[in-house]
């Protein structure tokens, strides 16, 4: 008959008002007299049957002193959880209150011990894990009878957190409680609660567990019980609440369930309070109170001067600065202003009493934490890896007073080793699943251990919270980002704005990613643990002193115009789209050294202060800067037999936007000091043309961040004396300045910008869209296909960039390389047979009949076969990926798709490179055609013919950035996109060929119509 109405459930709710109220009693056996007894498993009222048992003495007091009596004797639906006057005795022996009789418990004490032990509906063990809807077996916690009012201490100036971030510091702590720690302060304290949410009552149930694969050993552990006679290593059914074990479960009452536990049940605080109450982590609970703040509450004042008898004004409740928290993520200080979105946020708020789980509820789970202990702490700063933050923070600290020191470490610092000791959910971390939890770079955070007896051996103790779980560390665990190659960044004052610009979009993170200001998200690219990084930082003083060229005023063409920016770093708070930096323009000479001279600054009106929004204007400029500048020092090498670091036979790397970095000058020291690298721009003004210049950028601080030197880490990082910048030279200027000084280039430049939108368009338009009935926005939208450059303005297809130059029309915001064959091979190939334009026009002159549009019988297909052989001819000679004439040799070929594309295998022809030694060899189509006349993707080593690039000075490795602009150019202020191409002269009369020739000539292809039409079919432009 118990178990019937065990799984009844809540409708014993209906039952007992109905008993307790009308006096009807109630049987489930079809010959019991309703009207005259009642179940003989009903007990009396909660009140009573405590009452009648005569060892409940002082619950029964509890009670009645609290004005239960009715409640738990006439009306009312609860579940109380009870210990008998021996559990008490015990508990007045020793608690934390100091309390050592009945007598001695104030009445917030006894609330604490009422209230929190109390639900506000009858449950039967059975049914705890069972969630309103109903949802079996996932409840973990319920919301007790315990309210906010119920217990609101008064803390003394002296025990409210106290701020020691001297006022010198450069980003010094929003310093909200010191109002009320000044002993000025009226009343030398403040009325607080903790958080006004309602303290949740957590259980340790079989089902639930069972449901989240979370082991007895799990719960043992977590409550301390191992060691003890309680101990829990089977699979024994048993139900804890907190550490006190349900010992006589279901005794069923009129109005509802108690059950007797084996200790005096005394619900924790939150997970904050229970870390600044525990006496072995003070140093961590100082720095999570850093993050927090008194709040006014006018409503929580009300409601606890209406019960109580205080003379302040106020009641305060202690929030936490945190992504997420009772009222979302804060958006306000305590005085009403906005923090901003680069305000440093924990995780989450821990203490948050209705803790929740995204994508749950708060019944569901609760969240956990790793906090090191204070030896653990003095271990980490004093003598480990955290030494360097103290010696940068606090360098002239005897660290007598480590409190002291970590105090001068900002909160942007602080808040990533304590995020990442902050978990989400407790059933995802119990100890038997120690190897899953991930740290905030989703790496494993306890591989070190080999199995679960020595990470439990790692945990000092456990501190269960009302809505979570503490567990005390021996050893600290270093977050990523202290150990990956932005640590040194974010660790060193001399490198703000690089700092800044990586951790720009931290607050958007996991939400709001469009309102991000750079929307880069470097802070998380940069923790990729498994990756190996490079990364190249211009250190604060060089950012000021040299400054960084601007890209867009170059594109005018006016060298008056020219301009660089010096960047310097800000303390203030940003709000909105903004990143504190302040960006100042100044005049830039072209063919003299640059240098941040206060006689030539452009004016406020060419600047960016730092709270500027980076959607408009100079602030969209500051933005481009800083996005160009961290990309170009950003290098990403390979891994496993690869190249994983700076190697001493390679020169030449890519940076994270493609951009190339040049090392100029290896280092012999371990740390990488004495190295110097270059970007194109400084390959562009280091030369013979500006004598005067060195814009070479020298390392001269290293850190050494690889896994192999640290055991967790990601690479190296190397602070530079002033920044690397890419070139300001697009392909076209490149390609016409190469046939200016080098004339045996100059006919493949001829041919590509002869090819520029608009041009030949009449012979165009003959051999393809006459007569097509196309209109005239579709005729201008195909014959963008036949165009090597964009039209450099407005209209369709067209781009705008600098001033007399064009943009490769079909390049996508990527690297590339072109080949450059010598106009002894463009000569060669028309000796074969490629069409020249004037053969072309001559063509159509002598064919085609502009009056009244008509070709004669079969010249079309010949003329459409012509065009088409000469574009794909320049087309096949430009290919994605980037590659450089360096010092080291392949093993093999690397591959990459062409401009140039076959319609009949719906893909682009593919070319293949292999370095050499101080030299690089293409393959093209030739090399990778079989017998059958297919190209396979692969070079045929019998097939293969090596077509060497130059090593003439001059004649290789010549970087260009192909950047659309976001206006014309004389208005301009941002970069919208932007293409990297390494540029190289082939050697002789070397060219590539798209295509196996027919009969060894172009012209076969086209040597009748059906040729012809067959030729433009598989290999008419597509894009």
């Amino acid at each position: 008959m118990k178990n019937r109405f065990c799984r009844m459930g809540k409708q014993l709710l209906g039952v007992a008002c109905l008993l307790s109220t009308c006096g009807v009693t109630y049987s489930c056996s079809d010959d019991y007299d309703l009207d005259e007894t009642k179940p003989s498993f009903l007990g009396q009222s909660i009140y009573d049957e405590l009452n009648a048992r005569g060892n409940f003495k002082t619950v029964i007091r509890l009670i009645d002193d609290l004005g239960y009596k009715d409640v738990m004797q006439k009306t009312g639906s609860k579940t109380l959880f009870v210990a008998n006057d021996e559990s008490y005795n015990q508990f007045f022996s020793s608690n934390s209150w100091g309390v050592n009789s009945y007598d001695q418990l104030s009445t917030n004490q006894k609330r604490l011990l009422l209230n929190g032990s109390m639900l506000n509906n009858a449950y039967v063990v059975e049914m705890l894990s069972t969630i309103q809807g109903p949802v079996k077996n996932l409840c973990l916690r319920q919301l007790s009878a315990l309210s906010a009012t119920d217990s609101v201490p008064f803390f003394k100036a002296e025990d409210l957190p106290h701020n020691l971030n001297k006022p010198t510091s450069e980003t010094p702590d929003k310093r909200f409680w010191d109002r009320y720690t000044n002993p000025g302060y009226p009343g030398k304290g403040i009325y607080m609660a903790l958080d006004k949410t309602t303290p949740m009552m957590t259980h340790f149930l079989q089902a639930q567990m069972n449901e989240k694969n979370i082991t007895p050993s799990d719960i043992s552990f977590i409550l301390n019980l191992d060691g003890t006679d309680k101990a829990w290593n089977d699979s024994k059914n048993r139900s804890f609440v907190y550490d006190a074990e349900i010992t006589t479960p279901d005794v069923t009452c009129l109005n509802g369930y108690f059950h007797v536990l084996d200790k005096v049940l005394v619900t924790p605080g939150n997970m904050a309070e229970e870390i600044r109450k525990n006496p072995d982590t003070k140093l961590f609970s100082a720095m999570l109170d850093r993050f927090s703040a008194p709040y006014y509450d006018a409503t929580l004042t009300e409601e606890y001067k209406a019960l109580h008898s205080i003379q302040a004004d106020s009641v305060f409740q202690k929030l936490y600065i945190a992504q997420r928290g009772q009222q979302g993520s804060l958006a306000k200080d305590p005085d009403g202003e906005d923090l901003g979105s680069s305000v440093s946020r924990l995780s989450y708020d821990p203490g948050w009493n209705a803790y929740s789980v995204d994508n749950s509820t708060k019944e569901q789970d609760m969240a956990a934490m790793f906090v090191p202990s204070d030896e653990a702490m003095r271990k980490y700063f004093l003598e480990g890896t955290g030494r360097s933050l103290i010696e940068n923070y606090a360098p002239n600290s005897d660290h007598s007073n480590l409190l002291e020191d970590l105090y001068q470490i900002p909160q942007n610092i602080m808040v990533k080793l304590i995020n990442n000791l902050m978990k989400e959910s407790f059933n995802s971390t119990v100890p038997s699943k120690y190897l899953s939890v991930m740290n905030t770079a989703q790496d494993q955070m306890f591989s070190q251990y080999p199995d679960v007896k020595d990470y439990k051996a790692a945990i000092e103790k456990v501190l269960v919270a009302n809505n979570g779980v503490v567990y005390v560390m021996k050893d600290m665990i270093t977050p990523p980002d202290f150990a990956s190659v932005s640590g040194p960044v974010l660790f060193d004052q001399g490198t703000r704005v690089m700092n800044t610009a990586i951790h720009a979009d931290d607050g958007h993170i996991t939400s709001d990613y469009a309102n991000a200001p750079l929307r880069k998200f470097y802070s998380t690219y940069l923790l990729a643990m498994q990756s190996n990084f490079s990364l190249f930082v211009p250190v604060d003083e060089g950012l000021a002193n040299t400054g960084y060229a601007d890209p867009v005023s170059f594109a005018a063409g006016n060298v008056t115009s020219y301009r660089y920016w010096s960047l310097t770093p800000s303390n203030v708070t940003a709000k909105g789209k903004v990143v504190p930096v302040v960006a100042k323009g100044y005049r830039y000479e072209r063919d003299a050294q640059m240098s941040a001279k206060t006689d030539r600054p452009l004016g406020t009106s060419t600047s960016s202060a730092a709270n500027d929004n980076v959607g408009s204007g100079f602030g969209a400029t500051k933005a481009q800067i800083l996005c160009d500048m961290v990309d170009q020092h950003i290098v990403v090498h390979g891994s496993g037999n690869g190249a994983e670091s700076i190697e001493p036979n390679q020169s030449y790397y890519l940076s994270r936007s493609g951009a190339p970095v040049v090392v100029v000058t290896h280092s012999n020291k371990s740390d990488g000091t004495g190295m110097v690298v270059e970007g194109g721009f400084q390959r562009d003004v280091n030369n013979d043309r500006y004598p005067n210049n060195n814009f070479s950028c020298s390392v001269i601080k290293g850190f050494d961040q690889s896994r192999a030197s640290i055991g967790y880490g990601n690479g190296h990082t190397y602070f530079l004396d002033r920044p690397m910048q890419p070139t300001i030279n697009n392909v076209f200027t490149v390609l016409k300045d190469l046939a200016e000084k080098d004339a045996e280039y100059s006919k493949f430049f001829e041919l590509c910008s002869s090819f520029e939108y608009g041009m030949n368009e009449d012979e165009l338009k003959a051999a393809f869209f006459e007569n097509a009935g196309l209109t005239d926005n579709q005729w201008t939208t195909e014959k963008q296909k036949y165009a090597i450059f964009a039209m450099n303005g407005s209209g369709v297809g067209a781009r705008l960039t600098a001033v007399n130059t064009s943009l490769v029309r079909f390049f996508n915001n990527y690297r590339y390389t072109i080949f450059v064959p010598t106009n002894d091979a463009i000569t060669q190939a028309e000796s074969l047979g490629l069409p020249t334009l004037e053969s072309i026009k001559a063509y159509v002159k002598d064919n085609y009949t502009d009056n009244n549009k008509t070709w004669k019988e079969g010249t079309q297909d010949k003329a459409k076969a012509m065009i088409t052989c000469l574009v794909d001819f320049l087309k096949y000679h430009f290919c994605d990926q980037s590659y450089f004439v360096d010092g080291y040799s392949d093993n093999g070929y690397n591959f990459s798709q062409s401009a140039c594309s076959d319609s009949k295998t719906n893909t682009f022809i593919p070319v293949a490179v292999r370095h050499k030694v101080g030299g690089l060899q293409v393959f093209d189509a030739r090399s990778m055609t079989n017998n059958a006349g297919v190209n396979t993707g692969a070079v045929i080593e019998g097939n293969a013919q090596a077509i060497n690039v130059s090593t003439e000075e001059g004649a290789h490795n010549l970087f260009a950035r192909d950047y659309e602009l976001n206006d014309e150019a004389t208005k301009a202020r941002s970069i919208k996109s932007s293409s990297y191409a390494v540029l190289h002269g082939l050697k002789g009369q070397d060219f590539l060929l798209f295509k196996t020739l027919t009969g060894g000539r172009f012209d076969k292809d086209w040597a009748t119509p059906a040729a012809a039409r067959a030729f433009v079919k598989k290999f008419g432009l597509k894009k």
